[in-house]
């Protein structure tokens, strides 16, 4: 019998294979960074694209991996940060969006247009 992984355990909802059949699954997040928050998730989106991976629709190019949680653009609660976090305290509300971590350094980027 192995040891339980270490981290934060976390429920969400998953699909093992391409019919996108959704249903719970626990696992196991690495525990939170010094440059880290972690959001008590309220709402997430499931856009399109999240659909087109589940299904394994995109194969030749991005194949899908199973257990796939999808999902982003998220909102919550900030209910932990790391050591080196100055912007947000435990309480907040964050949201995520479905692009993060731009180079904000690029032309796209000082330009507004970072997604691209």
């Amino acid at each position: 019998m192995s040891a339980p992984a270490q981290g934060i355990a976390t429920r969400g909802y998953a699909t093992n294979g391409p019919d996108a059949t959704f249903g719970p699954f626990d696992f196991v997040r690495r525990e939170v960074g010094p440059h880290d928050i972690l959001i008590e998730i309220d709402y997430a989106g499931i856009c399109h694209t999240d659909i087109h991976q589940a299904k394994n629709e995109w194969s030749d190019v991005m194949p899908a991996s199973y257990p796939m949680v999808p999902g982003h653009e998220i909102v919550g609660r900030v209910t932990r940060i790391g050591k080196e976090v100055t912007r947000f305290k435990e309480g907040d509300v964050a949201g995520v969006g479905c692009f993060v971590d731009s180079c904000r350094e690029c032309d796209p980027c000082l330009q507004g247009v970072e997604m691209f």
